[in-house]
């Protein structure tokens, strides 16, 4: 992750911006104690998809489920 002050973040925000969306790495804007991230279009998306995901107790239950699934090895030779 690229970090930057907002200072020179201010001064070079066309490069920041075009570096995050072609190399999709984020970056960390300081400010004093505080900070905000820039991120890609698409890496928000992302995020926005597997947060919605992880906030719905239906696709908890069925990630739960199929981690509880039992498998069996078999020899494929003796088929």
């Amino acid at each position: 992750m690229v970090t930057t002050t907002i200072s020179d973040f201010r001064k070079s925000i066309k490069d920041y911006v075009d570096a995050v969306i072609s190399n999709n790495e984020p970056v960390l804007i300081n400010r004093g104690r505080q900070g905000a991230v820039l991120v890609s279009l698409d890496e928000y998306n992302v995020l926005a998809r597997t947060a919605s995901i992880l906030n719905s107790r239906s696709a908890i239950d069925i990630i739960e489920a199929s981690s509880e699934q039992k498998f069996v090895e078999v020899d494929i030779d003796a088929l």
